[in-house]
């Protein structure tokens, strides 16, 4: 081999050397400032981190609260809607809903008492056919 071409060989090889040296100086670069942006990043997050922690909280005040604006008008709704039915129920067997003033209370009185007389004549009645009731049921005034 000439001169010329050991010559060449070197240049080249110094060439190839200095682009590896260069590649693996950008992959190194390429760590370090990844690893700098990391650091960065988890020094903002680190920083962050409470007012996150607060702002998710207050996320979550305002969340509970609308719920629970959201089930007391479901529940008075429907409560409201029972009571309906209650009174109507109530009026229709000819009671008053809460009221049972002079007139509802002596007529449910009248309903007792006609109920005992004809309870004591059911059981006269039975006794005269010698058949005897399983248990005496005593009603108590309301």
């Amino acid at each position: 081999m000439s001169k010329k071409a050991a010559a060449k060989d070197i240049n080249l090889t110094d060439k190839a050397g200095d682009v590896a040296k260069s590649i693996w100086l950008a992959g190194l670069g390429a760590y370090g400032k990844a690893f700098d942006e990391a650091v960065n990043q988890y020094g903002k997050v680190s920083k962050e981190t409470s007012k996150m922690f607060d702002d998710l909280v207050e996320v979550g005040r305002k969340l509970d609260s609308e719920s629970h604006a959201k089930l007391s008008k479901a529940k008075t709704k429907t409560t409201a809607t029972i009571e309906d039915r209650i009174n109507k129920v109530r009026g229709s067997v000819n009671l008053s809903a809460l009221n049972m003033g002079g007139s509802d209370a002596a007529k449910i009185e009248e309903l007792n008492s006609k109920i005992d007389v004809l309870s004591e004549k059911l059981d006269a009645l039975l006794d005269s056919m010698a058949v005897k009731p399983k248990a005496a049921k005593t009603r108590s005034a309301s």
